[in-house]
């Protein structure tokens, strides 16, 4: 596990490499402690994960680095480890591509869960972090980008082959993002979907009519 961190306090920094390299396999890559500097750092060598903080004493900012990796380098996983573990920060860096959220607060308990749980696909925010998992906004955020193309297509009562024909992808591949919609913001048919999809602004009355 190659794993980069971006992070302007040497302490923390220090702090984050010890107890990751403590896991069999781990290495940090990168440690940057400035935007700048990790845009330097991932042209030449690409972890599998990067740990984010999003304030800077330069006044620059995390989030975007986030969307600089998301942009140039979308396999690169991304997990943002701050102290402001609350609403809007949160739900923003999610819009952004982080799969993760970690409070400094929590960091060591929850680091080493956080990659783990992102490697493999997944999502994690440690329990700490203030989040409003209710908000359709918020569900929305922890769909990939393709999945979000394929949402109001399903929302409006799409088959899996009419929506992949729509997204030029095989049907077996629509299938996949409509299960892990599903699966992803709990709903069971399409009604509930639609009613996300709305409440969400991704899809308007007048294109119902």
């Amino acid at each position: 596990m190659r794993i980069g961190i971006i992070e302007d306090h040497q302490l923390v920094r220090d702090s984050f490499k010890k107890l990751l390299e403590l896991q069999n396999g781990w290495q940090v890559i990168i440690e940057a402690c400035s935007v700048t500097e990790a845009k330097l750092a991932v042209n030449l060598e690409q972890p599998n994960v990067f740990i984010v903080d999003i304030s800077m004493h330069d006044g620059e900012n995390g989030l975007a680095f986030l969307t600089y990796l998301n942009t140039r380098f979308p396999d690169i996983k991304t997990i943002v480890a701050s102290m402001y573990d609350y609403e809007p920060y949160v739900s923003n860096a999610l819009k952004l591509g982080a799969q993760g959220y970690v409070s400094k607060r929590s960091a060591s308990e929850a680091l080493i869960d956080a990659v783990n749980s992102v490697i493999k696909g997944g999502r994690y925010i440690s329990e700490d972090v203030k989040f409003n998992t209710t908000s359709p906004a918020s569900k929305l955020s922890f769909l990939t980008p393709r999945e979000k193309e394929a949402l109001p297509l399903f929302a409006k009562g799409l088959n899996a082959k009419q929506v992949a024909q729509q997204l030029d992808m095989m049907p077996k591949t629509a299938h996949v993002h409509k299960t892990n919609i599903y699966n992803k913001l709990e709903v069971t048919n399409s009604f509930e979907l639609l009613k996300i999809a709305i409440d969400s602004g991704m899809i308007t009355l007048d294109e119902l009519a």
